[in-house]
């Protein structure tokens, strides 16, 4: 990884959370408290300095700090960060007691390659989600249950799983459609023909970067092509408003495949702990 993709890379981790967030500095880490819907986390503070060694690396009593701090505030007890920026903070979070997932970190190469005519079924349209669009609860709710049944594995998990999702969190919707007209987040939605929507993912534009999130497909509609058309018309909506970096964290290998075949490219790898 470059360091001027390094430093896109963190001042955009940096920049997503504090519209939204009370930020509080903890020594090498910035802690963000959402002030409503999505919890926040800690991460090391935007200074520039990369924390390899010596007098600067982070250590066990500061993670300890930030995890005393937010079980205070009766936040969840979680870090992240990109290891190839902050390697130090490994092996402190796990010194303090702290789970690290590590996800393939990837970023978007040229022109993404999947489109929607790739798709194994000509039954599913994959467009972008207005705020008032009648689809948005469901789309919604599809990616929701996709992200209850981790894997990419084809499931019985369908229509029924993602209606009562909709009308168990009858309130997300508005959230979504709020964030999706402040400019804060672009949805995309696969409609199955029949079935209506079964999948989506999102992506949020900071300046001239942004992350792909939140890509789901329900189980039953997988290995169809469904999450790499997703991904790849939220990378091509991306490019197309002005965005000039297109990154994504993958949960694992397989996940990473999907991103690679659309044409993102692995450059790092991001972290993520969780204490109890």
């Amino acid at each position: 990884m470059t360091a001027a993709l390094r430093n896109r890379l963190e001042a955009y981790y940096d920049t997503v959370p504090r519209g939204a967030s009370d930020i509080e500095e903890h020594g090498p880490l910035t802690l963000f408290v959402a002030l409503d819907s999505w919890p926040y986390y800690a991460r090391p503070r935007l200074d520039g300095t990369p924390r390899r060694s010596g007098p600067d690396q982070i250590t066990a009593d500061d993670v300890r700090a930030v995890l005393n701090r937010q079980r205070e505030l009766g936040v969840p007890r979680a870090l992240e960060w990109v290891h190839e920026t902050t390697p130090t903070l490994f092996s402190a979070a796990r010194a303090a007691g702290m789970r690290v997932e590590e996800c393939p970190l990837l970023v978007l190469v040229g022109e993404p390659a999947a489109r929607s005519r790739d798709l194994g079924t000509s039954d599913v349209d994959v467009h972008v989600i207005a705020a008032d669009d009648a689809e948005l609860g469901l789309v919604y709710a599809a990616i929701a249950v996709g992200f209850g049944h981790a894997g990419t594995g084809v499931g019985v998990a369908s229509v029924a799983e993602r209606d009562a999702e909709a009308a168990a969190d009858p309130d997300a919707a508005a959230r979504t459609a709020a964030g999706i007209a402040a400019g804060r987040s672009v949805l995309v939605g696969a409609v199955d023909a029949q079935a209506g929507p079964v999948g989506g993912g999102s992506h949020n534009p900071r300046g001239g970067v942004t992350e792909i999130v939140g890509v789901g497909v329900l189980p039953a509609f997988r290995r169809r092509g469904i999450a790499g058309a997703v991904a790849a018309a939220l990378a091509r909506e991306a490019l197309a408003s002005g965005v000039t970096t297109v990154f994504c964290g993958a949960q694992d290998e397989d996940v990473a495949r999907i991103y690679a075949a659309v044409g993102f490219r692995r450059v790092g790898t991001a972290c993520i702990a969780e204490a109890d």
